[in-house]
């Protein structure tokens, strides 16, 4: 999708995410403070948006698009069954409502039209008696949120409650104790999870996870806790509230705790993957390599060896070393007869390979984007080159195709545009050639290839190279 018309239908969207999701969204949050938690979401999610936009893919507004309505369908019957669906955003002024009573006059009625044998003279018109804003306590002038706030701290100061003495309500303190070790397990999550070497947009996806998370963390405060209190017991006096929290004050640590914990999360997970992990998955004939972690103390260099508890390692899984950004060399050994698709897939630093000698299966993708990739060693016994196995690999010098490949899929060799040698042998058993298996290879001049193999009309499209035939 073009920028152009990512950004128009993201700003379209905009007006019912807004609408349906996120401003019922903010009163379900809190009633009082929703103005700032709908602007907070709002930029969020603006954030999210515009990064995805221009550093990952166009393809979030489809997702935005989708979350409209996942998003209506969930929150909107909440919210109109929490009675905030009608409520409006916008704070009202309590000035205006005492500006509005001030200018009442008080009547009383001018004329008792009962008549009881005769007329009955009309009583004198009271005095008009007006009164101003002045007139009242100044908070009264305020906003409801801000008059609230006043009568608090004023509570607090007759109390003697200073934020200086930094005390914490202890059922507050519990809670926020319990937020802080949910944040550094999280945080140990996350950092564990950067040595897994998941695509870039899992760990942005996790990032602002965190963000919002440390956010809401922060907003425990002792005012707020005290507004929560008077709504829950509207009909006590503030004064009152004020003095049985002040009992229950104890000193507030959870700062403290707060980086203690996260201290040990990052340490625990530093210390967990300091050396490289293979994770092995069980099948009938051995063992296949799932996953590789790579370690703090080695990034660039990879080995796996050849038994597993006491069984043979046979294969690769998918992904098995994909996005791995500082990876340079890997040792295979001669055991591996499979490696699945995307295994070393945007693996930009890979820059020599030599398969194992037993291979005979090399899935799609396999080394998707290995942009330094110079040189691939391919088994005798590999009998497919799978379709985008050695995609944009603009790196790529040379390549010799085994006689035992009989099929060259689908962008094989797509856009390697550095591909000078394309070498198949006279005795080669090569039956088909893909779809752009060798196109946009602008470094490939000539090739030759046995009679008889079935080449695709855009095998070797916007390639300038000249098609031979070996004679019999």
């Amino acid at each position: 999708m073009g920028m152009g018309m990512t950004l128009f239908m993201e700003a379209f969207v905009t007006i019912h995410m807004s609408v349906f999701v996120l401003l019922p969204l903010s009163k379900l949050i809190s009633k009082d403070n929703s103005r700032k938690i709908f602007w907070t979401l709002f930029g969020v999610r603006i954030a999210i948006l515009l990064f995805f936009d221009f550093f990952i893919t166009t393809g979030i507004a489809i997702v935005d698009f989708m979350a409209v309505f996942v998003g209506a369908f969930i929150v909107t019957p909440i919210a109109m069954k929490k009675g905030v669906w009608n409520q409006k955003l916008s704070k009202q002024s309590g000035k205006e409502k005492v500006q509005t009573a001030a200018e009442t006059v008080i009547h009383a009625p001018a004329v008792d039209e009962t008549v009881t044998g005769g007329t009955t003279p009309p009583e004198p018109l009271p005095e008009k008696r007006i009164v101003h804003a002045e007139d009242f306590d100044p908070l009264f002038a305020m906003s409801e949120e801000d008059c609230v706030e006043g009568f608090i701290k004023r509570e607090m100061q007759r109390a003697g409650i200073t934020e200086e003495q930094n005390l914490i309500p202890e059922d507050m303190l519990r809670r926020k104790n319990i937020l802080n070790a949910v944040l550094a397990v999280l945080l140990f999550v996350y950092i564990s999870l950067l040595f897994f070497h998941f695509p870039m947009k899992t760990y942005v996806i996790g990032l602002l996870i965190l963000v919002v998370y440390a956010f809401l963390t922060s907003r425990y405060q002792l005012i707020k806790y005290l507004k929560k209190e008077i709504r829950s017991r509207s009909q006590e006096k503030i004064s009152n509230i004020v003095m049985n929290v002040k009992a229950s004050m104890v000193p507030d640590y959870s700062k403290k705790l707060k980086w203690a914990l996260m201290a040990v999360a990052v340490a625990g997970s530093l210390l967990l993957f300091s050396k490289p992990r293979i994770f092995y998955e069980q099948a009938d004939d051995g063992y296949y390599v799932r996953f590789y972690v790579y370690g703090l103390t080695n990034m660039t260099t990879a080995t796996i060896p050849d038994t597993y508890q006491g069984e043979k390692v046979v294969g690769l899984r998918g992904n098995t070393f994909s996005n791995m950004p500082f990876l340079s060399e890997v040792t295979l050994p001669d055991s591996i007869t499979e490696i699945r698709g995307q295994a070393f897939k945007n693996c930009r630093s890979l820059e020599s390979v030599t398969l194992p000698k037993n291979l005979t299966y090399l899935g799609g993708e396999a080394f998707y984007h290995c942009s330094s990739l110079a040189e691939v060693n391919l088994p005798a016994g590999l009998t497919e080159i799978r379709g985008n196995t050695f995609e944009e690999c603009s790196s790529l010098l040379r390549i010799e195709i085994p006689d035992n490949v009989t099929r060259i899929g689908g962008h094989a060799f797509y856009g390697n545009t550095s591909l000078e040698e394309v070498v198949i042998s006279p005795d080669s058993k090569l039956q088909q050639i893909g779809s752009s298996a060798f196109r946009c290879c602008d470094s490939l001049r000539e090739i030759t290839l046995p009679r008889g193999v079935s080449v695709n009309e855009r095998a070797f499209k916007e390639t300038p190279v000249r098609i031979d035939y070996y004679e019999y």
